[in-house]
């Protein structure tokens, strides 16, 4: 990489930051298309982040991605933000454009362009049972539910964080969009089964000895179970699942696609995504 004093910097903001595969994908796309550009990690504890967004401006830093524990934030320090970013309540992707910072999400519409691009699967008029109340479970539901998905039942150990969501919701996207239960709840087994497809949004999966996050025996051949957790590839949810007869998929296409659709907002070209995701299996799996 040659840097130079014309040189366009991007980065991402996180704590921690050391683990991100982020800089391997980026900088392979902008190496591939000849572009002077770098992309380096930040690594912001949360007292801090006020400052380093105002550093975007003063260092005039082109773009950022924005991740853990940063995403909603990072909100009151931005300039304004994209509706499905105000809707979904957290930023993962900041624009800078002369010192006016915009917020963007790209975490939905990555996993919207993973199942189309890998999975070929329309949400469209679809039902979904999503595990997992949490940030990425939030952007998922909410983005589907923008693109046409019909109905999303939120699944959650933590009641009252279904609760809310659902309500939330119900309230700001469409009425009776959203209906959440607890892993056990009475129907959960007939609900589960007449879904479409199954989205596992917890970091549930990334360790051996973490417990199934919902039980195989639910499943039924033909749906598609997406799991958010890309590494290990193959989470004990996702083999159960393929032994069902389902069509199985890790979260390793949400994180190249969300980067991808970062990519081109920032620098307005395609971006060379065959690159991008061999650069991003490199890095996260050694090949």
């Amino acid at each position: 990489m040659n840097i130079t004093g014309k040189t366009h910097i991007y980065g991402i903001f996180g704590y921690p930051v050391a683990h991100t595969a982020s800089p391997a994908m980026h900088n392979a796309a902008f190496g591939h298309l000849g572009l002077d550009c770098a992309y380096l990690p930040f690594e912001v504890a949360p007292a801090k982040l006020g400052d380093a967004v105002k550093g975007l401006r003063a260092f005039g830093i082109r773009g950022v991605n924005v991740t853990v524990p940063h995403k909603e934030t990072v909100i009151p320090f931005l300039d304004e933000v994209t509706r499905e970013a105000k809707v979904i309540g957290a930023v993962n992707t900041v624009v800078n454009n002369g010192g006016r910072l915009t917020g963007h999400n790209t975490d939905g519409a990555g996993f919207l362009r993973s199942l189309k691009e890998e999975c070929r699967f329309d949400l469209k008029g679809k039902r979904m049972v999503l595990v997992g109340a949490g940030g990425a479970g939030r952007a998922v539901a909410i983005q589907s539910l923008l693109s046409g998905l019909k109905q999303a039942l939120i699944v959650d150990i933590d009641r009252k964080k279904c609760r809310v969501l659902t309500a939330y919701i119900n309230k700001t996207v469409r009425p009776e969009s959203a209906v959440f239960a607890a892993p056990g709840d009475r129907g959960l087994d007939e609900v589960v089964a007449a879904c479409d497809i199954v989205v596992q949004a917890t970091p549930c999966g990334m360790k051996s000895a973490d417990p199934l996050p919902l039980d195989p025996s639910l499943l039924r051949k033909g749906q598609l179970v997406y799991d958010l957790v890309y590494n290990p590839p193959g989470t004990k949810l996702l083999k159960a699942a393929a032994r069902k007869g389902c069509a199985v998929s890790n979260g390793l296409g949400m994180l190249l696609y969300q980067g991808c659709i970062a990519f081109e907002i920032w620098t307005g070209k395609k971006a060379p995504v065959a690159v991008m995701k061999k650069a991003l299996a490199r890095h996260v799996y050694g090949r």
